[in-house]
């Protein structure tokens, strides 16, 4: 049996991720000059989409690309036949130079299992890939309801999920220059989302972040009542400006929880642990190992791996870890969950640490080919190969030393840490943040602590969703 995950970033039915996946093909094709259907050049760079589908036949609304297009309120709606980004026509270069890394880009199409939809169009090979990684540059991800919105929060996943779960996959997605060059694109896109041009897409319209789907949807996720709770009162905002005073799509997306709604419970006792982040708890693991087999499946954690083999490792051997994981929606600020001083912090590369660069899309390899997304049942795998974010507390007794472990997943891949060694923390104040996606964090203590989980009203820790700033464990030293 595979592995199952209380929390996920893409949907279940695989037919959800493929209508997401066939949409956004159709539309990559079309903006690089492609026939959306026979894959045929219709076009060359710069010209006139609406002359190309005219004279190609093509029968489509050039009003569905406004959201890849650098197009705002008021201004001409002109879309032309787009070139590769330089990065990413240097990824393609890369991908036909080296002869492992092409194998595997050809192999893992083979590989991968066929849509359910016959009828809907699939990402052929290597060049469909990258025109849609292109596409993806210039695009902020917008809002939608159900099931979509989980694809459309993690785009690049979205498309490269179909691939993960293959051997050849595998092998493309482990490769250092691959992923080097995954961090060459991610950083672009990130440069793109913290631009005022990425506030396209945060208005009031359909599938708009500041639709009253998407903002209900974003308070009930704080742990609010729609029909009850607004916006504003959950989160610091101006709403007299049209984009709420946010900046830039990054802005929105680490938005503040005014203080009321991300209020420590029992803030003086020292023997509580606060959940870290708006999360799902995913698992409570104990005994942990200095090094472990972490690549196989129901896997254990290897201690070695997630803390970079740093000096402090041993410090936990047969200790404990709880492990959360982050959905789109979520409140994506780290606050601490102990109150102490900061020893020390390490942050594991990413978007703007890229040496060396992180391991994006691998997984573990298992026999479920059905449900796509392999990252989320990959959980404690990810821990030792993702972008970290490691910050060591020496807490109030009884905790003692402790490390929370934020891991930047996919396209998140930004970590950013707010505090400094010899810092004082209370429980609650801010230790750094998530950008741009879905994530998963981790607080490992060390042995000779009992550390029992607390019911969220009624219900086992594992699989609650717990918000900012909850009580969640109990602490006590072991006699």
């Amino acid at each position: 049996m595979p592995q199952t995950t209380v929390c996920r970033w893409l949907p279940q039915d695989p037919a959800a991720i493929e209508a997401f996946v066939s949409n956004l093909l159709e539309h990559s094709r079309i903006i690089h000059g492609r026939h959306p259907r026979t894959r045929e050049r219709v076009a060359q760079v710069g010209e006139n989409l609406e002359t190309v589908t005219s004279r190609a036949g093509i029968r489509f609304d050039l009003g569905r690309l406004r959201h890849h297009y650098r197009i705002t309120i008021g201004q001409a709606q002109v879309y032309t036949v787009r070139a590769l980004h330089p990065i990413v026509q240097e990824f393609q270069d890369f991908i036909e130079r080296e002869g492992v890394v092409y194998a595997a880009f050809n192999e893992m199409f083979e590989q991968a299992p066929p849509p359910q939809n016959e009828d809907q169009a699939k990402i052929e090979d290597y060049v469909d890939l990258m025109e849609m990684i292109n596409t993806n540059l210039t695009t902020a991800p917008s809002f939608g309801e159900g099931v979509s919105a989980m694809v459309a929060a993690v785009p690049y996943y979205g498309i490269i999920s179909r691939f993960c779960n293959t051997p050849a996959g595998y092998n493309a997605f482990t490769h250092p220059g691959v992923n080097e060059r995954f961090c060459r694109v991610f950083t672009a896109w990130h440069d793109y989302l913290t631009s005022a041009a990425s506030t396209n897409v945060i208005h009031d319209g359909e599938g708009g972040w500041l639709s009253t789907a998407a903002l209900n949807a974003m308070v009930q996720s704080a742990g609010g009542n729609p029909e009850q709770d607004t916006f504003d009162n959950f989160f610091i905002c101006d709403t007299s400006d049209p984009h709420y005073g946010f900046k830039s799509y990054d802005e929105l997306f680490v938005r503040e929880l005014k203080a009321i709604h991300r209020a420590v419970v029992f803030p003086d006792n020292p023997a509580i642990v606060n959940s870290a982040c708006s999360s799902t708890i995913h698992k409570l693991y104990y005994d942990l190992k200095r090094t472990d087999r972490f690549w196989i499946k129901n896997t254990p954690y290897s201690l070695n791996h997630i803390l970079a083999e740093d000096d402090l490792v041993d410090t936990f051997v047969s200790g404990t870890l709880i492990q959360a994981m982050l959905g789109s929606l979520d409140y994506h600020r780290w606050r601490s969950p102990v109150g102490g001083t900061v020893v020390k912090t390490h942050l594991i590369s990413g978007a703007t640490h890229p040496n060396p660069p992180p391991t994006y899309y691998a997984a573990c390899l298992d026999d479920d080919h059905t449900d796509l997304d392999v990252v989320s049942r990959s959980q404690d795998f990810v821990t030792a190969i993702s972008t970290r974010a490691l910050i060591f507390i020496q807490a109030d007794e009884p905790v003692g030393l402790m490390c929370f472990v934020g891991v930047g997943l996919g396209e998140v891949s930004t970590c950013n840490i707010a505090v400094r060694e010899g810092q004082v923390l209370e429980k609650g104040d801010e230790l750094g943040a998530f950008h741009f996606g879905g994530s998963t964090h981790c607080l490992i203590f060390q042995p000779g602590l009992t550390v029992t989980p607390i019911d969220q009203d009624g219900n086992d820790l594992v699989g609650s969703k717990v918000r900012v700033g909850k009580d969640i464990l109990t602490i006590a030293k072991r006699t």
